[in-house]
């Protein structure tokens, strides 16, 4: 697959949060290039810089949309530097447009890419904004995105292609499974409700065949010190426990994650993500 129609949807992400006007500064170019666009957002709070979250989000977003759709994606610490600005097709059909930063991690790993291009600033920029090299998102990636999805532009007016090989990634440690314990790291976490999201898909529990309403010894570790040790109930949802009570359960995306019934467990014990935390569940 070296390209799929696209279907007039742009997805965008960022870290610019809503405090000023620079989403809306970006919705305004894409407009510009088509009125019948439709324009939507994923989120614009991720955490400052940080492309491991972006990765993730894309993640977590992408497969519940159809193909043809593009998602612009602008978590740009190295803005106006060497670091490419690139379109990836994914094997599911999506264009992601981002900085080549670690953004495409999880795609890359979990989805595929089947091609990739840098995006050709001479044709695919808005004109007069050559001068500024702060605002990307809004000059190339909203205007490249938009014209993609809107069909003034095919894939290979993109820009160069490039080898989806190249693309730089973060590192993504696997869970390991040994006797009946499974060791991995919290991935993210959940900002509003304050769950912790592992990398320890939920196949690993029918393996180790572990059922729902069994207690599970849980430790969560940073460090490798010791910030947790309980057994918690691996439960369907959050009414399986009480008010209060700490829950392991099975995650929207197939992962296992770790939560506190109407409360923050991110909270409640001061957990935070990254490969610095790691988390262990093993089998009573």
């Amino acid at each position: 697959m070296q390209s799929v129609k696209t279907n007039k949807v742009v997805a965008f992400q960022s870290d610019f949060g809503l405090l000023e006007g620079t989403v809306a500064q970006m919705y305004g170019v894409a407009m510009g290039v088509d009125l019948d666009l439709k324009l939507m957002d994923i989120t614009h709070n991720i955490e400052v810089f940080n492309t491991w979250d972006a990765s993730y989000s894309l993640f977590q977003t992408c497969p519940a949309f159809p193909s043809g759709c593009v998602f612009v994606s602008v978590i740009d610490p190295g803005v106006g530097t060497s670091r490419k600005s690139v379109v990836a097709l994914t094997k599911a059909g999506h264009y992601i447009v981002t900085p080549d930063n670690g953004t495409l991690t999880h795609l890359v790993k979990h989805v595929g890419v089947s091609a990739l291009r840098e995006i050709d600033e001479s044709v695919n920029r808005v004109k007069g904004s050559e001068k500024s090299h702060v605002f990307h998102g809004r000059d190339v990636y909203a205007y490249t995105g938009a014209r993609l999805a809107a069909g003034v532009i095919d894939f290979d007016g993109v820009g160069p292609e490039l080898n989806p090989k190249d693309i730089i990634c973060h590192p993504t440690p696997e869970a390991v499974v040994s006797g009946n314990r499974v060791d991995g790291m919290i991935d993210i976490l959940d900002p509003l409700f304050g769950m912790i999201w592992t990398n320890i898909p939920i196949g690993v529990f029918e393996d180790l065949k572990i059922d729902f309403d069994t207690m599970v010894s849980v430790v969560i570790k940073y460090k490798g010190e010791s910030r947790y040790e309980k057994e918690v109930l691996y439960g369907k949802s959050f009414g399986s426990v009480k008010e209060g009570e700490d829950i392991i359960y099975n995650n929207e995306i197939g992962y296992f994650a770790v939560g506190t019934n109407m409360k923050s467990f991110v909270d409640k014990y001061n957990i935070q993500s990254g490969f610095d935390w790691t988390i262990s569940l093993e089998k009573i």
